[in-house]
């Protein structure tokens, strides 16, 4: 018998002809189970035991029985035909049923403190879905499946995408307690804290280069974290969402909420995966959840440290 050529294998096909050899004992019992002619099996076994270089069956007059070789071919498909089995029990209807992974993304300002509180209730409320959190400043191509659900501060989501307005951020302006007068308001000459790198051309960083003077920014930063550290410390008056700034322990929002700056939270879905029950049960909790925060959105909320406050 001609031994096969190294780069030539076996596959799963071959696998389960020898399986149903095996179990039946006759070609044509196989032939049956697997719904396909007698000479064509026939021909198919010869073909692997070519490939392989060793009979895998023994002509008996009862029937065929496996060689030692054909003995571990056997064992091999039932564990494969076992595990696949497995697997599909495992996660089969997955995408038919609320259980599962869900992958979101959203910029660090959002994940650090506005998704906390709105996630525990999530993972509490629906115990059968895995989030799993990719906190990014970029723009995540949901196309790619590098998520399922993306939170993006927008006006203009892409077209592409399938989604809703849950809310509004607002922005205001906000400082350490440290730093303000009796009647909470800027003083003249206060220091401030201002934007670097792209936040610099952003809403609040256009507003900035309008209404405070260049000689007052102390201090800049490149994220919207580093701004609200900046501002808890003490440093300056600063700029940032509602939902931070309410969330800062010893800073308080100076004025009312700059409505200029004001800009749309959309939860956003690719079309692909915005139909997977599991991605439509976390996008409608997310939603509902967001919702109830819409006071800490606004800037016209109390946030969870002032209402600890009041029960202290």
């Amino acid at each position: 018998m001609t031994p096969a050529p190294a780069s030539t294998g076996l596959d799963w096909d071959d696998l389960r002809i020898a399986l149903a050899i095996a179990e039946s004992g006759t070609l044509s019992g196989a032939a049956i189970s697997l719904h396909i002619s007698h000479p064509t099996l026939s021909r198919r076994l010869q073909r692997m035991e070519r490939r392989l270089g060793t009979r895998l069956f023994e002509r008996m007059p009862i029937g065929l029985r496996p060689t030692t070789a054909g003995e571990e071919v056997r064992e091999l498909a039932l564990r494969l035909r076992d595990d696949i089995a497995a697997l599909e029990r495992h996660i089969g209807g997955r995408d038919e049923g609320n259980v599962g992974t869900v992958r979101l993304t959203a910029p660090d300002a959002v994940s650090e403190y506005l998704l906390p509180n709105v996630l525990r209730t999530l993972c509490s409320t629906h115990p059968q879905l895995q989030i799993d959190l990719l906190v990014s400043n970029d723009v995540l191509p949901l196309a790619r499946r590098t998520a399922d659900i993306a939170l993006r501060v927008t006006s203009k989501p892409a077209e592409s995408l399938r989604g809703r307005q849950v809310g509004a951020v607002a922005m205001a302006v906000y400082a350490s307690r440290q730093l303000l007068p009796r009647d909470r308001q800027a003083l003249p000459g206060a220091p401030w804290i201002g934007f670097d790198a792209s936040l610099a051309c952003s809403g609040p960083g256009v507003w900035l280069a309008r209404n405070v003077p260049e000689s007052a920014v102390r201090f800049r930063a490149n994220t919207l974290l580093g701004a609200a550290q900046a501002v808890k410390s003490g440093i300056g008056f600063g700029v940032l969402p509602c939902f931070v700034g309410q969330s800062l322990a010893g800073v308080d929002q100076v004025g009312e909420p700059i409505s200029e700056l004001s800009q749309p939270l959309w939860l956003l879905m690719h079309a692909d995966t915005a139909s997977i029950p599991r991605v439509r049960a976390a996008s409608a909790a997310l939603a509902a959840e967001i919702k109830k925060a819409s006071g800490l959105l606004t800037g016209y909320g109390s946030s969870e440290r002032d209402q600890a406050a009041q029960h202290a």
